[in-house]
């Protein structure tokens, strides 16, 4: 799968979350990136309407990761930490995501228990490690159905060549000239 292109401009309508609190909301069309593997995170984002794919790119392939429904976070794990984005979300469908910004996310972090602080950060390297783990597993579940796909065309055409071999040599006549 190739990933789409991000849409140059896209429209903004403002929307309030809560007094004095200014959310964004950007509607992508299908196939529509929203944000790309390796790129800075900087906001996390709510799904709004339409479906998100999540894809991770492993060895030049794209490896589907979930599909985000209606009211889904995300894009969080990079707004938190301030790493990279560890995977692509495209618009599976016509799309409308709310923006939460950096900025609104590190202050409500700056405002949280160090306890909570913490325990977000160890949920955040949990997930990271599963989306790793599953992106590995289907890795090497594609590679297998593929070398059994290989495997049932060579037995199919080995028992062909077979089938031919036994037709041809049940019609060839005997040593004697005589048929079998």
């Amino acid at each position: 799968m190739e990933f789409g292109q991000a849409a140059p401009e896209q429209e903004k309508t403002a929307i309030r979350a809560k007094p004095g609190e200014l959310l964004a909301r950007f509607p992508y069309e299908k196939d529509k990136v929203i944000f790309r593997e390796g790129h800075d995170g900087t906001d996390a984002f709510v799904l709004e309407s339409g479906r998100v794919g999540v894809f991770k790119n492993i060895d030049g392939k794209a490896v589907r990761l979930a599909v985000l429904e209606k009211g889904a976070r995300f894009g969080e794990m990079a707004a938190i930490t301030g790493e990279r984005r560890s995977a692509t979300t495209i618009a599976l469908e016509h799309s409308v995501v709310v923006r939460i910004s950096k900025s609104t996310i590190q202050q409500k972090m700056a405002a949280c228990d160090p306890f909570i602080k913490a325990l977000v950060a160890i949920l955040i390297n949990n997930l990271s490690r599963v989306n790793e783990r599953y992106a590995t597993t289907n890795k090497i579940a594609e590679k297998l159905l593929t070398d059994l796909k290989s495997a049932n065309e060579k037995d199919k055409q080995d028992a062909e060549t077979e089938a031919k071999a036994a037709t041809t040599a049940g019609s060839t006549p005997g040593a004697d000239g005589a048929a079998p």
